[in-house]
């Protein structure tokens, strides 16, 4: 399995200087994240940076994030609100043409805590209505939607709910350890939809959304790579740890330990034990 690593992994550090020191660690395949509302990846200049940075350095791109927060908005009420990220998930799509990159992350049903009810019913009426357009638009770009899993019971049963009905090779899941790890599930919904798996976004966290490296918190990695072998899944193996909380602050040492720890969890399966050891 090849090695990847999202683009922006510090968030201080341009493409430009990022790109480099990922591949010079070793990486061979990147992602690009959502960067807020406006991501470079958005505008024909970033996108032939991009173009002109892959190139150069002799990387590929994987998947790219649709924007957030304003693209999260797929099941809004709200029709103005809806449409916007509709418009901004068809222009990710569009990108990942460009660049030649397979799938595009999205998140369902947003905000979170919803109660059941006909608000709820009908916001996944609306998101229902917002994949089905989105689907068809990614299909004749030949490009995958990756819907994400979410750090809430409910979330993950619209998305278990939607990839059954959705049954299409252009949609999948992109399984987030770290949100898995938030709810207290680890790693059920891996082992369920592991037919349906796109791309992974790894990190690691001790109950909190923190975008740790592998080993920096309390995820049975371990048991991630036994689950993961188990699926079949021959894609890259895609961290989507930052610097943000590490302990590793440094990009060249942050990258180097990234690399490592990606090395030990394919190593687990060998029998040298899972969990965090402390090390920092």
């Amino acid at each position: 399995m090849k090695y990847a690593i999202c683009a922006s992994f510090n968030a201080g550090l341009p493409l430009a200087r990022a790109i480099p020191l990922i591949r010079q660690a070793g990486f061979e395949v990147i992602s690009l994240a959502a960067e807020g509302a406006e991501p470079s990846y958005l505008s024909s200049e970033g996108r032939r940076e991009i173009s002109r940075l892959v190139a150069e350095h002799g990387v590929r791109i994987d998947s790219l994030h649709a924007p957030y927060p304003k693209a999260d908005r797929l099941f809004s009420l709200y029709d103005a609100d809806r449409q916007e990220a509709l418009r901004l998930c068809m222009c990710a799509i569009d990108a990942a043409q460009e660049l030649d990159c397979p799938a595009v992350v999205i998140h369902l049903i947003q905000p979170y805590g919803i109660p059941e009810g006909d608000a709820r019913r009908r916001m996944i009426d609306a998101g229902r209505k917002s994949i089905g357009l989105l689907l068809s638009h990614a299909s004749k770009r030949e490009v995958k939607i990756a819907m994400e899993n979410g750090q809430e019971a409910a979330y993950d049963e619209t998305l278990c709910r939607f990839l059954e009905e959705f049954d299409s090779e252009q949609v999948g899941l992109c399984y987030d350890t770290g949100h898995a790890n938030v709810l207290g599930r680890c790693f059920w919904l891996l082992e369920e939809l592991g037919s349906r798996l796109l791309t992974l976004h790894i990190h690691d966290n001790a109950g909190r959304d923190d975008h740790l490296l592998p080993y920096e918190g309390n995820i049975d990695w371990n048991l991630f790579w036994k689950t993961l072998v188990s699926t079949g899944y021959d894609g890259a193996l895609h961290l989507e740890a930052s610097t943000r909380r590490s302990s590793f602050k440094e990009p060249e040492v942050f990258l180097s330990e990234a690399r490592e720890r990606l090395d030990r969890i394919r190593r687990s399966g060998c029998g040298s034990g899972s969990g965090s050891d402390g090390r920092q």
